[in-house]
């Protein structure tokens, strides 16, 4: 497959806009063993992740705190308009005199018993004369006198010896009266009854007041609990955004970079295995560009530098000297006039600041296209 088909792909890949025919070519050329750029997929990813960091972001409005608020607060008053209704509607039913009294509960008024009018009958030859009633009788009048209306009182009897008129008083027992339920006693339960109610509808009101007021406070903290997460959340992007510009702002040079289409990675390897630092080489033969990376390479004095070679036949010729501060991407001072086939490896050694024309015997970093040194 061409370089530049490769490149291609490999790009279209790393960007997701891959289409099925391609993907489906690229899939074979990798199942079959292809070779691949070294570590291009990877940085080509990376650098496309970063892009959605800065993108604008949306924010919700403002204003939706304060639509809640007022909805809560026209919730409350409706509540409080009802209560007031209710209560009112009550006390004017009070004061008009319209109440349920259960038939049960109040016993009607049955007029008093009355016992039957006793009469003290007093029998005598002669006239006689008596607090109720005056009678006369004489001895044959006594012997044709009817008993008196009342069933339970026996006639008297009249002894003949000394013909004495004797008077029997009956007593009947006393019989307890109904209870009576008297106007007052009507006024007092009514009297009870509207205060009754009216403590009932001031506890229904607290009732109610502390059940909405309940409400409204767990609905405005679970709400400023939400826009606290929502300004967390705004913070955190904030600084992932000012990390991504700071990158962006770093690494511009890298950005315009990668907008070549023939790019070459070289990794440079150190010489001591057991030493992590490496350089990366990125050129671009058309257009006559490149860039290094140094990454876990260790600060160097002020009169030394890392000095840049290409090998190619036996000679060796200077790309430049570095002093790299961190991880940024150092642009290539002299980038290498030979022909890309030609070139054999790439080494990196330490030296003066200023340079020199031959290298140093030591080498520190050492790589090639293939991956392979001789």
């Amino acid at each position: 497959m061409a370089d530049k088909a490769l490149h291609e792909m490999i790009s279209a890949f790393a960007a997701g806009c891959m289409d099925k025919s391609n993907f489906v070519q690229f899939k074979d050329y990798i199942n079959e063993g292809g070779e691949l750029p070294e570590s291009e997929l990877g940085e080509l990813q990376n650098i496309i992740s970063m892009i959605p960091v800065i993108l604008d972001l949306e924010f919700p409005d403002p204003a939706i705190k304060d639509m809640v608020a007022k909805k809560l607060i026209g919730m409350k008053d409706e509540i409080k308009t009802k209560i007031i209704a209710e209560k009112t509607k009550v006390t004017s039913q009070t004061k008009a005199g319209t109440f349920i009294i259960d038939k049960t509960s109040v016993k009607e008024e049955q007029p008093p018993v009355v016992p039957p009018k006793q009469e003290t009958l007093t029998f005598s030859t002669k006239n006689t004369q008596t607090n109720n009633s005056t009678f006369a009788f004489d001895e044959n009048q006594a012997k044709t006198f009817t008993k008196p209306k009342t069933a339970w009182i026996d006639p008297p009897q009249i002894t003949p010896i000394d013909k004495k008129i004797v008077s029997q008083t009956p007593t009947l027992p006393n019989k307890p009266e109904p209870p009576k339920t008297s106007k007052e006693e009507y006024e007092s339960q009514e009297k009870n009854s509207s205060v009754m109610t009216g403590w009932i509808a001031i506890l229904l009101s607290i009732l109610l007041f502390t059940i909405l007021g309940y409400y409204v406070f767990t609905s405005v903290e679970l709400h400023n609990r939400k826009i606290d997460e929502l300004r967390d959340d705004v913070t955190k992007l904030r600084s992932d955004l000012g990390t991504a510009n700071n990158f962006i702002v770093n690494n511009t040079s890298l950005i315009e970079f990668f907008n070549y289409k023939d790019i070459v990675i070289v990794e440079l390897k150190n010489v001591n295995i057991t030493d992590k630092a490496i350089a990366r080489l990125l050129l671009s033969f058309g257009e006559k560009d490149g860039l290094i990376q140094f990454k876990n390479v260790k600060q160097l004095p002020l009169n030394q530098a890392y000095q840049v070679w290409v090998n190619t036949k036996g000679q060796s010729y200077s790309l430049g000297t570095y002093q790299p501060n961190g991880s940024e991407y150092l642009k290539i001072v002299s980038f290498p006039f030979v022909p890309k086939e030609q070139i054999e490896s790439f080494r990196v050694t330490i030296g003066p600041n200023n340079g020199v024309q031959t290298p140093p015997a030591n080498t520190f970093l050492i790589g090639s296209f293939s991956g392979k040194v001789k």
